[in-house]
């Protein structure tokens, strides 16, 4: 089996191209989605970031287990909506905004790595480019209340750290998708597939 990270920023479009991929690829694959909604924590790490942030982003890493399916043999490609190890750089924003102490970020840092070197390795990934404007919309669009007060700034800068962690990631393993420019499906298919 193939694992595959469809990786990328918060409203980049990444549980919409995991939906385009699954059905394109029928019964060949299978995902982890990432489900804020089954995090009760999310409201809160919005609202009292520093009380909620770490109990947020524990849960993130523990939603992975609801349904293990990479440990499956029965289909060609395994989608990540956000891979696992991407969580760090969500931890390390919330770090960066002060939401998370150094010290927990170390915590989630251990646990992250040291769970992630006992999965399958990422094969490729399909990282989502977005223009700061478009995530914007993105994120009114959706209507999610804990996204509603996000402002620029924090666009910019979780977009910052997303793009340096994608720039670090080794070139022949990641397919970068401009949504500014639309999803090539077509295209996306032959990279993960190749």
């Amino acid at each position: 089996m193939k694992y595959i990270s469809v990786s990328g920023t918060v409203a980049a479009g990444k549980t919409t191209l995991l939906s385009r991929l699954l059905t394109a690829l029928s019964g060949r694959a299978v995902a982890h989605e990432e489900r804020p909604q089954d995090n009760p924590f999310i409201s809160g790490s919005y609202a009292d970031k520093k009380r909620w942030s770490f109990h947020s982003q524990v849960t993130f890493l523990a939603l992975y287990f609801d349904n293990p399916d990479w440990l499956r043999d029965d289909h060609e490609f395994y989608f990540y909506d956000r891979c696992f190890v991407e969580n760090l750089v969500l931890a390390k924003f919330r770090e960066t905004t002060g939401d998370l102490t150094a010290d927990e970020y170390a915590v989630l840092e251990k646990l992250a790595q040291g769970i992630a070197g006992l999965m399958p390795p990422v094969d490729k990934y399909v990282y989502l480019r977005c223009s700061v404007p478009l995530l914007m919309q993105r994120l009114r669009e959706r209507g999610r209340d804990y996204e509603q007060a996000l402002d620029q700034r924090w666009v910019e800068n979780q977009k910052a750290l997303y793009d340096a962690w994608a720039d670090g990631l080794p070139k022949e393993k990641v397919l970068i998708v401009d949504e500014d420019e639309g999803v090539d499906l077509d295209a996306v298919l032959r990279f993960i597939e190749a």
